[in-house]
């Protein structure tokens, strides 16, 4: 992997081993918890990591069309609709999977090339890829935030808390 593929996997990769930590023993129920204010479930939100993981650089940098495992996107689903934790938690590890891919054959070159972007207009792929990167970081807060607004235990990461 180069050096700009290893940077974009280690930004996808920080903050992935919290997350699961915070997903892994919740309840089904719990997934679905929607926070006061029509704020987004734990499940919206890690289907929808995966999915701008998987959608945004399949469409942009691959030309590709995109993908709906659950048959629709986050976006139109209703939330006795969702799939089970099990679903999203293999669709994540899946999307990561191909993007370590994606990664290991993207080469240093790949990421000066430009794409055009529906909301963005005209960025690189170096760009997408910090797209990718940012929407897990700020969507996994929210898992963070929405495990803490449920009254349960913060997770701690390697010994030490979760900075507040």
């Amino acid at each position: 992997m180069n050096s700009q593929a290893r940077f974009v996997w280690e930004g996808l990769e920080f903050r992935t081993p919290i997350i699961l930590r915070i997903v892994e023993p919740l309840s089904e129920d719990q997934m679905r918890w929607l926070p006061p204010n029509n704020s987004n479930s734990i499940a919206w939100l890690l289907w929808h990591i995966a999915e701008v993981e998987d959608n945004w650089v399949r469409e942009m940098i691959y030309g590709q069309p995109k993908r709906f495992p659950f048959a629709n996107s986050v976006r139109e689903a209703a939330l006795d609709k969702y799939p089970s934790k099990p679903a999203l938690l293999g669709y994540f590890s899946e999307v990561r999977a191909l993007s370590q891919q994606r990664l290991d054959g993207a080469s240093e070159e790949d990421f000066n090339r430009l794409v055009d972007d529906p909301t963005w207009g005209r960025i690189s792929v170096r760009q997408v890829w910090m797209g990718v990167v940012t929407s897990c970081a700020w969507h996994g807060g929210q898992i963070a935030l929405t495990n803490r607004l449920m009254g349960l235990p913060r997770c701690a990461t390697r010994g030490a808390a979760l900075p507040d």
